[in-house]
């Protein structure tokens, strides 16, 4: 059943130091806000709307922030319509200081740049703030592979949770530079860190090399045109990366399509780790409740 939003609600926790997601419309739990996302950037509230919807109460809400905003310690806030060609942003306070530039937000401590704009990506995706915690509280001596780790977040996580090395790939040189620029940010235990711009395919037999590996990450693209498709490539990725793993390694493989249920992992590595143990779904943050969980971001554990 829908609820109804208590608008109020969402800024109850401001002033804030960390990045957060502050909304999660698009869980379609609030009748009439199933297009919005709000997220917060210390000192930038970031609102994006996905499809042309009726904003009346929208803009009353930010009506009613706009006294306020200093108190809740912002200084701007813009609305990106992702609906419309280019993904424009619309200012509602401040100015554009915080827009197409480079700046840095923290998380449970650590340190990642983002960049705000006409891009889609912020460079760090808030949803995934739970799988971040889990692996930094369980990297600790481990030898890691950080799959499609983008700017390296969640590699960032290990390393400061003490891993004895991590490695992370990419495809996009952008988002490995930007994820050496994220660990240079941070104090981590972490000496062994290694970043690597090539398609995963093409490194299976030096990542085989670099290993064997005790926990591995894999946070893919649900499809990315030739490159990825979960329900193409995932079992395919796994089962080249048999050779590469430890006996006991640890798997936290993620899926954020909303076509695709806990079942399709349980399946997969079913298939391809037959003696490999469920351990549990890494609950996502309260804010991220769906009207079907099982379409929703799914962070899952496995232990070989």
């Amino acid at each position: 059943m829908k609820k109804t939003l208590k608008i109020d609600s969402l800024l109850q926790n401001l002033p804030c130091d960390d990045a957060q997601r502050l909304f999660h419309g698009r869980g379609g739990l609030y009748e009439g806000w199933e297009q919005v996302n709000i997220e917060l950037y210390p000192p930038v509230l970031w609102v994006i709307i996905y499809q042309k919807v009726d904003e009346t109460h929208l803009q009353q809400w930010l009506e009613g922030v706009k006294p306020h905003y200093k108190e809740l310690g912002l200084e701007a806030i813009y609305i990106q319509r992702r609906y419309e060609q280019g993904n424009p942003v619309e200012i509602i306070i401040g100015t554009d200081a915080y827009l197409d530039t480079d700046f840095k937000v923290t998380e449970a401590g650590l340190s990642y740049w983002v960049n705000l704009g006409r891009n889609q990506n912020s460079g760090l995706f808030l949803d995934m703030s739970n799988g971040r915690q889990w692996v930094r509280e369980h990297a600790k001596d481990k030898s890691v592979l950080n799959l499609f780790s983008y700017t390296c977040s969640l590699g960032v996580a290990c390393a400061a949770g003490g891993a004895n090395s991590v490695v992370n790939i990419d495809m996009a040189k952008g988002a490995i530079k930007r994820g050496q620029q994220n660990l240079a940010l941070n104090e981590v235990a972490c000496q062994r860190n290694t970043f690597i711009a090539q398609d995963i395919f093409k490194m299976i037999k030096k990542l085989t090399q670099k290993g064997p590996f005790d926990l591995l990450i894999a946070d893919p693209p649900s499809f990315q045109s030739k490159a990825f498709d979960v329900r193409r490539d995932y079992e395919k990725l796994l089962t080249k990366l048999k050779p590469a793993l430890a006996e006991n390694a640890q798997l936290v493989l993620c899926l954020n399509s909303p076509a695709l249920g806990e079942s399709f992992l349980h399946e997969l590595v079913e298939t391809v780790f037959p003696d490999a143990a469920f351990v549990k779904r890494i609950e996502n943050p309260a804010v991220l409740a769906d009207i079907n969980e099982d379409a929703s971001l799914k962070v899952m554990l496995y232990q070989l």
